[in-house]
């Protein structure tokens, strides 16, 4: 059994405990110890059934613990999981029992793919990734580290996604499109062209 810290005690905090648990109902593989957040009203107390442990900094655990780092903001993200990294807990892949990764798919460390999701054939998806509920990422699709895909979100085959880039719920691109590095594509947008890096593109 897996001991495990969840990191940030929102509401992407609560879905993993809630993939957890649904992983627990299948084949029990994890002890969630609580939750870390470094905001002053969540020192205490507990968070969807378990304690609240304050800040990571101030936080011991056994050596081994497994950490999910559960914050929606990629470069905070980026942030504390580096600081999880030196506090020396060990990252951890959620795959939801219902995803369907490709055998040849890859995901890096500390990544989660949620309910209903599909990471096709060929598809590299770098550390801390979040692929959230009802997902599709298309055949050779290469994403950097920290990338975010919300709720419904499609990229379709061979596309390249630079680290940090966010897509909002139900956006997507067509094919062979390339996402600079930090890019936002918002909510019910779909890209048909190239992104510069650090660019917001919206449907108005």
């Amino acid at each position: 059994m897996k001991q495990i810290v969840i990191l940030g005690a929102g509401g992407l905090g609560r879905e993993i405990v809630w993939v957890i648990e649904r992983i627990q109902q299948i084949r029990p593989t994890y002890e969630i110890l609580g939750f870390c957040d470094d905001a002053p009203a969540l020192k205490a107390g507990t968070c969807a059934n378990y304690p609240l442990l304050g800040k990571l900094a101030d936080a011991t655990f056994p050596a081994g613990t497994s950490f999910f780092c559960a914050i929606g903001n990629n470069k905070i993200r980026k942030a504390v999981f580096a600081q999880a990294i030196e506090k020396g807990l060990v990252p951890e892949t959620i795959l939801d029992p219902t995803a369907v990764i490709a055998p040849n798919a890859s995901l890096g460390t500390g990544s989660y793919v949620g309910i209903g999701s599909v990471v096709s054939v060929g598809a590299k998806l770098g550390t801390g990734t979040i692929v959230n509920h009802h997902v599709c990422i298309g055949h050779d699709v290469q994403a950097e580290d920290w990338c975010q895909f919300s709720p419904g979100v499609c990229i379709s085959g061979e596309c390249t996604l630079g680290e940090g880039v966010l897509v909002g719920t139900l956006g997507g691109t067509i094919q062979q499109r390339t996402i600079g590095p930090w890019a936002t594509i918002g909510a019910g947008l779909v890209t048909l062209r190239d992104i510069p890096a650090e660019t917001t593109r919206v449907r108005l």
